[in-house]
């Protein structure tokens, strides 16, 4: 039934339905003309971070896949971050200042705001250049630079603008980052894609460097640490092999040779390494040359870098030799590291491509000078080896065998040597990523303008604004119908009213009609919906013939209920049935009976004393054949108040030996206690609901007066029901 009501609710406003989906499309129609048209361009970067190129100890450490996630999500914040954001923005105002054709063309509206107008041109380019330079951001205190600011804004180039538009995210399954920007120029969105990776660079490399070489710095002092530790064990070892005696020459001669075969292997394997080591010392100084850079000139700045640099790392090896605990020696580092910082800072703003080419001169000169002293290191090496080789030639020659007593000694410094090896690859690594060994970032796919601006949708932008307006519409109808607690229908009036119902009532305009008209059985052109009224009404008219009460009181919980209509609809089709009918007015307070029928107000004065020709002379006869009306004045009294004694109601059996039905109105019962009253003088009590009236608190007091009257409460008539309900 709820489903039903729902269905019917909905049928019923089909049209306001209808109406609000033709809005939504025409909203949606409007909406794409008046969209603009914007370009989109998109660039892709490498993030490196799935390589293996930062700094290690052990050559089996896996990659850390939550690690490399969180990287992904701040490298995705910085490039959002008000800094970078704010470099690209001066970079997209200083286009627009110089190029003869600019991003972004201003209108003529905009041409005559202060925020143009109040900025010097020339000024304004020194300070972006100058912010730029140093990285920073437009200080909104200064009030000059508050007004380049203002310009910006102006221009839509400012921080929220850009961000509207900018897109960030990384491409699923690798480590590859897309960018993607839409504006309304296509040269504009292909600048700033690929200008925005070389701010991120730029800005990722001066807030990552510092940690960098603090970090480099502390591997070089495990370095030397386990290079002590190696170099201890093999003295050991040394000492034990020349200072073991033993009786049998042969013996001594025998571990001369097990040492002079481990000698002569080092001494292979030294040599090696150093061919090797100058084979690179040689590529570093043909890529030097090859960059129009000197190999004996490494730069200023480069110098203080590397001489930072090593001298930190002999600070680091200090100061793992005291215990770490030297506060002068770290005091050193720290300073040197703060130097470290400053200079790459000051490298990072000179521009994108003589910014490269001395990064690639400061890498190579750092490996120039770190091969040279390797290469250094490894002839002092050979050259200790080829002394042992010496010595244990002439051993050898003595004798040979001897119990190998040093196998566990061997092994421990073999174990040394491998952890050795893999900290210095790990090094290694870290001077071949320079300064910032996260920094791998490299553009994979350039920024181009796009030929056509993106689709507006218009279908689907059309057709999901009709769809939404025709939902809310439904289900706006939908809640104002649930909460509407009203007595629309049978189905609801019984749930709600503990009365039986007599009748439906259907509504019915009486606009230009009179009610006995629609009684007129011979009358052409009565719509269906009058008939279906008559019909009601003459269900009515038996309930009350099948009840057998001839005195009944019509009376309402509420004023405006239809009282009047309904008595005076029963008496035109009592009328029609050949009953003869009195009307008795007692609603005092809207005597609406009274007036329509323009009856003498004679029940107050009646009183009766069985003069039958005064009782006629109270009576007044209506334009509706067998009916008659006693009426009443109009005013703020009830009947006990106002009738006298032998009233009528008094003497009603009497009364009713001339009429078949009397019909009596009384007022509602939540004001007034006038039906209260005349209860007590009617046979039968029928109640009149309109289907439009919500039950509240004071309807159900005046429900419980109705249920007491007990055999008196006929039923109750539902008026003013919609045709659409008048089933449900």
């Amino acid at each position: 039934m709820d489903f039903i009501f729902l269905l019917n609710a909905l049928l019923k406003k089909k049209w306001v339905i209808l109406i609000c989906a033709l809005a939504g499309f025409a909203a949606g129609f409007l909406f794409t003309l008046t969209q603009k048209k914007l370009y989109l361009s998109a660039a892709t970067y490498s993030t490196g971070f799935t390589m293996r190129k930062t700094v290690k100890l052990s050559e089996d450490e896996g990659l850390n896949n939550f690690e490399i996630d969180q990287r992904f999500k701040n490298v995705i914040e910085t490039f959002k971050s008000p800094t970078v954001i704010s470099m690209l923005s001066y970079d997209l105002m200083l286009h627009d200042l110089e190029d003869p054709r600019p991003f972004t063309v201003l209108t003529e509206k905009d041409l005559v705001k202060p925020e143009y107008l109040n900025v010097n041109k020339d000024d304004a380019k020194r300070i972006l250049r100058a912010k730029k330079a140093k990285t920073e951001m437009l200080e909104a205190y200064d009030s000059i630079e508050n007004k380049v600011y203002e310009l910006i804004r102006l221009y839509k180039y400012d921080n929220e603008s850009i961000l509207e538009e900018l897109q960030v995210g990384q491409v699923q399954g690798t480590d590859y980052l897309n960018i993607l920007f839409r504006s309304e120029n296509p040269k504009m969105s292909a600048f700033v894609v690929n200008t925005i990776g070389k701010e991120f660079i730029t800005f990722y490399g001066s807030i990552t460097s510092g940690r960098t070489v603090e970090s480099s710095g502390k591997l070089d002092s495990l370095l030397i640490e386990k290079r002590k530790e190696i170099d201890k064990k093999t003295k050991e070892l040394q000492t034990f092999k020349a200072g073991f005696g033993s009786a049998n020459v042969a013996d001594r001669g025998t571990a001369a040779m097990s040492i002079l075969g481990d000698r002569l292997k080092s001494e292979t394997e030294e040599k090696s390494k150093l061919n090797e080591l100058e084979g690179q010392l040689t590529s570093v100084n043909t890529q030097l040359a090859s960059i129009g850079v000197s190999t004996n000139d490494g730069g200023n700045s480069n110098a203080e870098i590397i001489r930072l640099t090593n001298e930190n790392r002999r600070l680091s090896g200090e100061l793992s030799a005291k215990g770490g605990t030297d506060i002068t020696i770290q005091n050193k580092i720290d300073a040197n590291k703060r130097r470290l910082l400053e200079l790459g800072s000051g490298r990072s703003n000179d521009n994108s491509e003589k910014n490269e080419v001395r990064r690639r001169r400061d890498e190579l000169t750092a490996q120039r000078i770190g091969l040279e002293n390797q290469i250094r290191a490894q002839k002092i090496n050979i050259a200790a080896i080829s002394r042992d080789i010496n010595k244990y030639e002439g051993i050898s020659k003595q004798g040979a065998g001897a119990d190998v007593v040093v196998k566990s000694m061997e092994t421990d410094i073999e174990i040394l040597t491998r952890e050795y090896e893999s900290m210095l690859g790990a090094n290694k690594g870290a001077q071949d990523i320079n300064v910032a060994p996260d920094i791998n970032f490299k553009q994979t796919l350039l920024g181009q303008p796009a030929t056509k601006p993106e689709s507006s949708n218009r279908k689907l932008i059309v057709g999901v604004a009709a769809l939404a307006s025709m939902f809310i519409a439904m289900l706006l109808i939908i809640v104002f119908d649930f909460m509407d607690s009203s007595l629309r229908a049978p189905s609801i009036f019984s749930r709600t009213i503990p009365l039986k119902l007599l009748s439906v009532v259907n509504k019915i305009d009486f606009k230009g009609k009179e009610l006995e008209s629609l009684f007129d059985v011979t009358a052409q052109g009565r719509q269906k919906i009058d008939d279906s009224f008559i019909e009601n009404i003459r269900k009515l008219r038996y309930e009350i013939e099948t009840a057998g009460k001839k005195t009944i009181l019509f009376t309402s919980t509420k004023t405006g209920e239809g009282k009047s209509i309904i008595i005076e609809a029963l008496a035109n089709s009592f009328s029609l049935s050949k009953k003869k009918v009195l009307l008795i007015d007692a609603n005092f307070t809207n005597n609406t009976l009274s007036q329509r029928f323009q009856a003498k107000p004679a029940l107050e004065q009646f009183s009766f004393k069985g003069e039958g020709d005064k009782l006629m002379n109270a009576i007044s006869m209506t334009r509706i054949p067998n009916v008659d009306i006693v009426g009443c004045e109009e005013g703020k009294f009830s009947p006990a108040e106002i009738l006298p004694k032998n009233n009528l109601f008094e003497h009603l059996d009497q009364v009713g030996k001339n009429y078949d039905y009397i019909l009596i109105e009384g007022a509602a019962l939540n004001e007034h206690a006038d039906s209260k009253e005349l209860s007590h003088y009617a046979s039968s009590i029928v109640a009149v609901f309109a289907a439009g009236s919500v039950i509240k608190q004071a309807d159900k007091q005046s429900l419980r007066f109705l249920e007491s009257t007990g055999d008196k409460m006929t039923g109750a008539v539902l008026n003013r029901v919609d045709k659409d309900n008048i089933d449900l």
